[in-house]
C-alpha cells in the first residue's frame, strides 16, 4: 500500500514512490519522529497524521504544548490545516501561497522593508496583521537578496535554453511539408513554458497563413521588470505568533533549512544512500526508513559533538573527515 504513482517532483513519473514526513529538534537538530505515507497522499493530507503523532510525544514526555513552534512549508498550509493546528493549541509558523496575501503587502518596494540584523545579512523583512482562514494572523514579508539572485539565474538559464526552442520551432514551421498539427504544437509551447513565472515572461501567437502555421515570440519585458520589482526573492510567511517581531519569524522559519539539508542529502545520497530501494513490502520499506532515519541521526549527533572542535564545520566536511579515517 505505501509504493504507490503520484507527483514526483524529479520527474520520474515511471516508478512508484513513497512518502516521507521528518520532525527534527531546530535548537539540537535531534531527529524526533518520522512517519512514512503512501506516495499518492499530498502534504496537506499528511500534517494531521504528523501532528497527532508529534502531540502525542509532547504529552508523554510532558511538555507544554504552547512552548513548541512548529515550522513547515506551504505545501500543508490549508483551512482545515489551520483548524487543527489552533485546536492543538501549538505554535506555528508556515509559508503562505502568494495569491493569499493582500497586493499591497506582498508588493510593498524593497526599500520600505527594513533590513534585518547582520545575522542575516541580505535579508529584509515587515509584519502586518492580516485575516487569513477567517482568522487574525501575523503575516511577513521576507525578502532575501541571495534568493533574489538565485531566481534570477534560474529564470535567466531557462530562457536562454527556451527561446531557441521556440525559433528552432518557428523555422520548422515554415518548412515545405511540415506535418506538424495546432495541438502538438500549442502541447509542446505549453511544457516549456510550464516551470514558475516563464508562462507570463515569453509572449506568442500561433496563426495560420497560407495553410501553414506561422510561431510569432518575444520576450515581455515590462512582465520581467514587474517580476524584478515586486516579486522575485520574496517569501510570505504566516504565524499564530502574533507578538513575535518579523526578523524572530525570519529567523524561526529559517530552521526549517535543517529539514531540507536532510531530504536533500537522502535523495542525492550524499548524506545517506535512500535510493534505489528495491522493496516492495510496506514491513521492509518501513525498515528501510528506520534505519536510513536511524543513520540520519547519528550523522546529525556526530557533527554536533564535533562543532566544539571545529566551529562551522559542514556535514559534507564531516562525512569528508570520516571517510578519510575509515
Amino acid at each position: 500500500e505505501l509504493a504507490q504513482r503520484g507527483h514526483n517532483k524529479q520527474g520520474r513519473h515511471n516508478l512508484r514512490q513513497v512518502g516521507l514526513s521528518y520532525v527534527l529538534d531546530a535548537d539540537s537538530g535531534v531527529s524526533l519522529c518520522h512517519h512514512v505515507y503512501p506516495g499518492n497522499v499530498a502534504d496537506t493530507a499528511e500534517l494531521p497524521e504528523a501532528l497527532e503523532r508529534i502531540t502525542a510525544m509532547l504529552d508523554a514526555n510532558q511538555i507544554e504544548r504552547e512552548t513548541v513552534t512548529l515550522v513547515f512549508d506551504k505545501g500543508t498550509a490549508a483551512l482545515d490545516n489551520t483548524l487543527l493546528l489552533e485546536q492543538a493549541g501549538l505554535g506555528w509558523i508556515s509559508a503562505l501561497p502568494w495569491n493569499q496575501a493582500p497586493a499591497e503587502f506582498r508588493e510593498k518596494p524593497v526599500e520600505d522593508l527594513p533590513p534585518c540584523s547582520s545575522d542575516q545579512p541580505g535579508v529584509r523583512a515587515a509584519a502586518e496583521k492580516i485575516v487569513v482562514h477567517g482568522k487574525e494572523y501575523l503575516c511577513v514579508l521576507k525578502y532575501s537578496a541571495a534568493f533574489a539572485s538565485e531566481q534570477l539565474h534560474s529564470i535567466t538559464t531557462s530562457l536562454a535554453k527556451i527561446l531557441p526552442s521556440l525559433r528552432r520551432l518557428s523555422t520548422e514551421l515554415a518548412r515545405p511539408g511540415c506535418r506538424l498539427q495546432e495541438g502538438g504544437i500549442r502541447k509542446r509551447i505549453a511544457e516549456w513554458l510550464s516551470p514558475t513565472f516563464l508562462g507570463a515572461l515569453v509572449t506568442w501567437e500561433l496563426k495560420q497563413e497560407d495553410g501553414k502555421w506561422r510561431l510569432q515570440f518575444d520576450l515581455n519585458r515590462p512582465a520581467l521588470d514587474r517580476l524584478l520589482a515586486h516579486r522575485l526573492g520574496r517569501t510570505l510567511l504566516l504565524t499564530n505568533r502574533r507578538d513575535w517581531r518579523a526578523e524572530q519569524v525570519v529567523d524561526g522559519y529559517g530552521g526549517q533549512q535543517q529539514v531540507e539539508q536532510v531530504f536533500r542529502g537522502l535523495k542525492d545520497g550524499e548524506w545517506v544512500g535512500w535510493g534505489p530501494m528495491h522493496h516492495w513490502t510496506d514491513g521492509k520499506i518501513r525498515v528501510h526508513a528506520f534505519y536510513c532515519m536511524l543513520a540520519i541521526s547519528l550523522l546529525k549527533y556526530l557533527h554536533r559533538q564535533a562543532q566544539p572542535a571545529w566551529p562551522g564545520l559542514s556535514m559534507e566536511q564531516l562525512i569528508e573527515e570520516l571517510r578519510g579515517i575509515q
